[in-house]
């Protein structure tokens, strides 16, 4: 048994098959997790991806968030989700499940009162779902990397799918990638030789010795390659020898093939390589956060209140949301500039602004100030001359 599958507990219960195209996992490409660029785009994705914080969170009946349940055992669930994995590396794990496979899993331990202790990624070669004989569910029959084979219940099962159209159960496949790879590794393969053979061979010996045997020929060489190797830098030849250097450039007639390739992997996982390399400008910055991180984090809020709360809790407004600050992708200029905009009006208090730039929170930093020189533009007479001040005394002892 595998080492992780050591922590899933399977059921024990009879299944049916459920016929028809669609119950199953697609091809998983491996390709990706061993080409250098993919690998790159996928741990950028799943890096920024787990930055999101995920809450346990009460909404009204607009849909508003009216209180976050910072203390409630939902969200302390994703601050420790199991023993071996802290919160940025299970959010990490399924970031990349999510991606590798389309169709990614977790695996929700319950305790007797039917509160989550642990949750679990679940890394899997291929799945099927299968139907309860016994009672009303599902089931998915997982094979794990270590083949071990296990019956998960679906209701304990957190499901995250990408790519996905709706006419099967798994999203769907990266074969679209698939060309792409082949040809890049077909190019490195042949750069690779080409560069064997370009160390090796660094120029052209010749004599002018006619009908010299083979031997000869190759004793004559290696005698060469002898006095260059003890030389000092110069070395002599006689009227019967000349030596033509060679330089040959491997890299040049594939550079510009190897770029739009790579170009075409970035357009399929819509990841700018800019954001890659880290050289991305905050409106990049931005967009790729309204394109890719965002919209995961909302897959992610409403899987995993699916996943951890009954109808009844969700009518009641309970719900997990991935949240982080609006500004992550901001420049500090940016942030300076909100900071100076909102600091008179009590927009947001100490803490928060410590949190916008990154700092930890102080203990007296969780109030809100405010300006008083604004007022309302009825009341600048009324202000100029007192009157405000006379008002309000005047109504703390009860006067007219």
């Amino acid at each position: 048994m595998g080492f992780l599958s050591n922590f899933i507990q399977g059921i024990r219960a009879r299944t049916a098959y459920i016929l028809g195209y669609g119950n199953r996992s697609v091809h998983v490409n491996t390709d990706a997790v061993k080409d250098a660029t993919c690998v790159a785009i996928l741990d950028t994705n799943a890096t920024h991806i787990a930055r999101g914080q995920v809450v346990h969170v009460q909404k009204d009946e607009a849909g508003r968030i009216k209180q976050i349940k910072r203390t409630s055992d939902y969200t302390k669930l994703f601050a420790r989700p199991n023993p071996l994995m802290t919160s940025q590396d299970f959010k990490y794990a399924m970031a990349w499940q999510a991606q590798v496979t389309n169709t990614a899993f977790a695996w929700i331990r319950w305790d007797e009162r039917m509160r989550p202790v642990e949750i679990w990624p679940l890394v899997y070669l291929e799945f099927e779902i299968r139907e309860l004989v016994d009672r009303p569910g599902y089931a998915v029959a997982i094979r794990t990397p270590e083949g071990d084979h296990k019956l998960v219940n679906m209701e304990d099962l957190v499901v995250l799918r990408r790519k996905y159209d709706g006419a099967t159960y798994a999203g769907r496949s990266n074969e679209a990638l698939d060309g792409s790879l082949e040809v890049m590794s077909s190019m490195y393969e042949s750069l690779r030789k080409a560069m064997e053979v370009s160390n090796k061979i660094h120029g052209l010996f010749t004599q002018k010795n006619a009908m010299l045997a083979t031997k000869s020929v190759e004793q004559a060489q290696k005698d060469f390659t002898d006095r260059i190797r003890n030389s000092d830098g110069v070395v002599a030849l006689d009227v019967t020898e000349s030596y033509t250097p060679l330089n040959v450039s491997t890299w040049a007639a594939n550079a510009a093939q190897m770029k739009e390739l790579e170009k075409r992997v970035y357009t399929f996982w819509r990841t700018p390589e800019e954001v890659v390399s880290n050289t991305a400008s905050e409106q990049t910055m931005m967009n790729y956060f309204d394109a890719i991180v965002e919209p995961f984090w909302e897959e992610m809020g409403e899987a995993f209140t699916r996943a951890l709360f009954t109808r009844r809790e969700q009518d009641f407004g309970n719900a997990i949301i991935v949240t982080s600050a609006a500004t992550t992708g901001a420049s500090w200029a940016t942030k300076l500039n909100i900071i100076n905009s909102t600091k008179e009006v009590g927009l947001l208090t100490k803490n928060q602004y410590l949190e916008l730039l990154g700092y930890p929170p102080t203990e007296d930093g969780d109030v809100s100030y405010v300006s008083l020189n604004y007022i309302k533009s009825t009341d600048m007479s009324k202000y100029q001359v007192g009157q405000d001040s006379e008002d309000a005394g005047g109504a703390q002892d009860g006067t007219e």
